[in-house]
């Protein structure tokens, strides 16, 4: 089916599916949280602890089961200021973990960090299960690496090797001493060791000792640590124990970004403790490998897929192969465990237009937790009675948004100026055909990343104001193998621009778009492009947006060095000064003429603040049209409601005075 044709069948669909001239749903229902974050259930089955967002704030709420149903709500645990769940998980039949994360600054250095909580069902002895103080530090204090090592009450944690205990420690031949008093000097910071915890009473056990230059740990289903891997400068190596051996040895050493063959293991085999998953190429794209840690047989091909690369597998607490994640157009899932294949495949006929994936289950596999997503919905949760044959919805969308208003997320292809063709994604307003419509081209972020069929609120609510949204996976992205990725590696302003602009000639000469009436909108790397493309393409783009955008490559690499290797950054971004001035668009503000949108929060960890003020600072110098807008405390994801309601009126504001206001459907 030709493009033209393909795009306008779309347009039917939805006009199938009841898009309807009706006002559009608010700034601030798009801004909301997600009603249902993250779902689970105790190992018994007993208890489903939820976390739920009510008016912009987080809390962890237990229901117990019961035959006629879910018994009264109780909050155990609510997020405090600057902070946000990222996680919650039963640890024993009664004791819930949460994960906290944040945003810290220290001497003008802004850095994420996370905290681990941990409080009973009841509600009862809440306890911060890891400390600080001025010696002992450790920026990340979730990284549960063994939910079930053997010992009752205990996870393996991986944590600063001069991380305290709280009340008290051990150096596992037992000894005691003070509250707070740390396992190693405090020099060892940021070398993460691996310790047993006692979700009660947050004791500490050293199982494992921080090894220079591991950054992370993996065990064996018995708990034992197997697997490490970490980087000095640009080199990635991974270490390896043989079951019953107390000796480290070195799998594989190998410069980052480099397109040597490599292995990287991800899990010990359940079958045979001297073998472990592991992603390496097969023909260009990333697959899953068994590999002998003794090297006395060849490695075996799990899976791969010969258009995409494939994610990390999915195992079982004890090593089991469950399955392997892949996204072409739409996410897939090969799934090699014969009882989930059963589930997955009901799955898909019970909650059908969704990809559903289980993310929790009870011990004896009686009840289970599923995650589904779509492009016109937020992510939700069900709870699966596997003996009863129920499935139950977990929570609702507000009827404020009803998915069956949202517009679908198309899948397209268009052909680059070389003549490559580059996937991508296309939003139309609900119920308009696509034909002379006002569009945003929205590249997304990275670069090493990738769009993919989901919900996201921004692309939402541009389509629901009547805007057409285009979506590309330009070259050097990843998920497309390493052809895909290396075609544009350290050339950010080059190739990779370039299709993000021959994306937008498509939308034009497919009389998609009108062409007066074209944005450029961005996020981290695609603010960037979006800089970009104010700088250099005034005859395609009327106006620019960029949140959270890098402006100039240069002071980029100089921020770097504080959370980065310098040599990763640039090894990622290239070292030659005359195009890193080139592809910086803070360099060339004389030569901006469209108006620009610059949002940016100041407590961001990815892209510095200062990218955004540096490149206000030279638009104003060169007298040009820009609208800067500081979001204190904010950080680069924009968490808070208040900022995304405050992103979403600028924007709204912003294009209608460039590109629009756009006609309503009739």
């Amino acid at each position: 089916m030709k493009r033209a044709a393909y795009v306008a069948a779309a347009a039917t669909l939805c006009a199938g599916l009841a898009c309807r001239a009706q006002a559009p749903p608010s700034i601030e229902t798009f801004a909301a949280r997600e009603r249902i974050e993250g779902a689970t259930l105790s190992p018994d089955g007993r208890y489903l602890a939820l976390i739920r967002s009510v008016r912009g704030r987080g809390a962890a709420v237990v229901f117990e089961r019961q035959p006629q149903g879910l018994g009264g709500a109780r909050v155990v645990m609510a997020e405090p200021d600057r902070f946000h769940f990222s996680w919650c998980h039963f640890a024993t039949a009664t004791r819930l973990l949460c994960s906290l994360r944040g945003m810290a600054q220290e001497r003008g250095f802004t850095y994420p960090t996370t905290r681990l909580v941990g409080v009973d069902a009841s509600g009862g002895r809440p306890q911060l299960l890891l400390r600080m103080d001025e010696e002992v530090q450790g920026e990340f204090q979730d990284r549960i690496i063994n939910w079930e090592p053997g010992k009752p009450d205990t996870v393996l944690v991986e944590a600063d090797e001069s991380v305290a205990s709280a009340p008290n420690w051990s150096s596992g031949r037992g000894s005691r001493g003070a509250r707070m008093r740390s396992f190693a000097d405090p020099g060892q910071h940021a070398l993460p060791a691996v310790f047993e915890l006692n979700v009660i009473s947050g004791r500490l056990t050293l199982r494992q000792h921080a090894r220079d230059p591991i950054r992370h740990w993996i065990t064996d289903g018995t708990g034992e640590v197997r697997l490490g891997w970490g980087v000095s400068g640009a080199t990635i190596s991974y270490y390896a124990r043989l079951a019953g051996d107390h000796e480290w040895r070195r799998l594989e050493k190998f410069d980052v970004f480099s397109r040597e063959k490599h292995f990287k293991p991800v899990a010990i085999s359940r079958e045979d403790p001297n073998k472990a998953y592991a992603v390496a190429d097969s023909d260009g794209h990333d697959a899953v490998w068994l590999m002998d840690l003794t090297d006395s047989e060849p490695p075996t091909l799990v899976f791969s897929h010969p258009a995409v690369d494939v994610s990390d597998p999915m195992m079982s607490a004890d090593g089991k192969l469950l399955a392997v994640h892949y996204e072409t157009e739409y996410p897939n899932l090969y799934v090699t465990d014969v009882r989930l294949r059963s589930l997955t495949d009901g799955l898909k006929k019970l909650l059908p237009g969704k990809f559903s994936v289980v993310t929790d289950s009870t011990s004896d596999g009686g009840a289970y937790i599923v995650r589904s997503v779509s492009d016109r919905e937020a992510p939700t949760f069900s709870l699966v009675d596997a003996a009863r044959g129920v499935v139950t919805r977990l929570g609702a969308p507000g009827a404020d948004l009803d998915p069956e208003r949202l517009a679908p997320l198309i899948p397209i292809r268009y052909p680059a100026r070389d003549g490559t063709s580059i996937p991508g994604y296309l939003t139309l307003p609900p119920g308009a055909a696509a034909a002379q419509l006002p569009l945003v081209v929205l590249p997304h972020g990275g670069p090493i990343s990738r769009d993919t069929w989901r919900y996201f609120f921004l692309r939402e609510f541009l389509a629901s104001r009547g805007y057409a949204v285009l979506q590309m996976n330009f070259r050097g992205s990843s998920g497309y193998g390493s052809d895909w990725f290396f075609a544009a590696h350290q050339d950010w302003g080059g190739l990779t621009y370039d299709d993000v602009v021959d994306g937008g000639r498509w939308a034009v000469e497919q009389g998609i778009a009108d062409p007066a009436r074209i944005c450029i909108v961005g996020w981290s790397f695609g603010g960037y492009l979006a800089l970009l493309g104010a700088q250099r393409n005034a005859d395609l783009f009327r106006c620019a947006v960029s949140i959270a955008g890098i402006s100039d490559l240069d002071l980029y690499i100089d921020e770097g060095h504080q959370w980065m290797s310098p040599e990763i950054t640039e090894q990622q971004i290239g070292r030659d000064p005359v195009k890193l001035r080139r592809d910086s668009p803070r360099q060339h503000a004389a030569e901006f003429s469209v108006p620009v949108l610059i949002v940016h929060g100041d407590r961001d960890a990815q892209v510095p603040y200062e990218q955004s003020a540096a490149m206000q600072a030279a638009l104003k110098h060169a007298a040009k049209s820009s609208r800067f807008i500081t979001l204190p405390y904010a950080d680069h994801q924009l968490s808070e409601e208040a900022d995304r309601v405050i992103l979403l009126r600028e924007i709204e504001s912003f294009l209608a005075a460039y590109i629009g206001p756009p006609a309503r459907p009739p």
